[in-house]
């Protein structure tokens, strides 16, 4: 392993700061119920892509799935769903393979890639869910039109698709590079002092 890769891994103490900062970001997910127009603007998918990239070992996984559950806990009876109901644990399932795509990201983690990343993240999210929804939702015909129609437009009645993923695409992208650079930051802080205290002992 390399000194940069070792320099740009959050480990011990880090990884607890980081995790709290980002399941305290995770309630910013409330935002969207006094704000409509905001629905989908959210770290959360940007959460899971940089603790897979940046987060190391067995906990790696459970900050952010912790603040999820925590958050939705709170925020699905505004939304009349239950945790553990079908579209719920596809969700879940869906942020599991963004975390996945985090962790391939290795140490490729320029500003173009975690950005393509995040994008990409928004982009899979989106198809997944609203396949689901064509799958499970007798709204929608069971054709490719209908597929195309539960991706772009929505059940008829509620927002579009569209919109939604707009607010993915430009919430995921921006948190995770603000993400990226937080964690870069504060890897590069806890290498330093490391150093610091290497120095003092010889």
């Amino acid at each position: 392993m390399n000194k940069s890769s070792i320099s740009t891994n959050l480990s011990g103490k880090s990884i607890l700061w980081f995790g709290l900062i980002l399941i305290f970001i995770g309630i910013s997910r409330h935002l969207p119920i006094d704000h409509p127009s905001l629905f989908n603007f959210s770290p959360t998918l940007a959460i899971f892509l940089i603790s897979g990239a940046y987060l190391k070992g067995k906990y790696a996984f459970l900050f952010p799935i912790v603040g999820i559950i925590l958050t939705d806990l709170t925020l699905n009876p505004n939304y009349g769903v239950n945790l553990f109901e079908p579209f719920m644990i596809v969700t879940i399932m869906s942020y599991f393979l963004i975390f996945f795509f985090g962790k391939k990201i290795g140490n490729q983690r320029t500003t173009p890639v975690i950005l393509g990343a995040g994008i990409a993240s928004a982009i899979a999210f989106h198809v997944i869910t609203c396949s689901f929804s064509w799958i499970s939702n007798p709204a929608y015909n069971k054709t490719f039109y209908g597929w195309i129609q539960s991706l772009v437009m929505g059940e008829p009645g509620y927002a579009p698709s569209y919109l939604f993923l707009r607010n993915s695409v430009l919430s995921t992208a921006l948190f995770t590079v603000l993400f990226a650079y937080l964690a870069k930051g504060i890897a590069l802080k806890q290498s330093s002092i490391r150093s610091k205290a290497i120095l003092q002992a010889n």
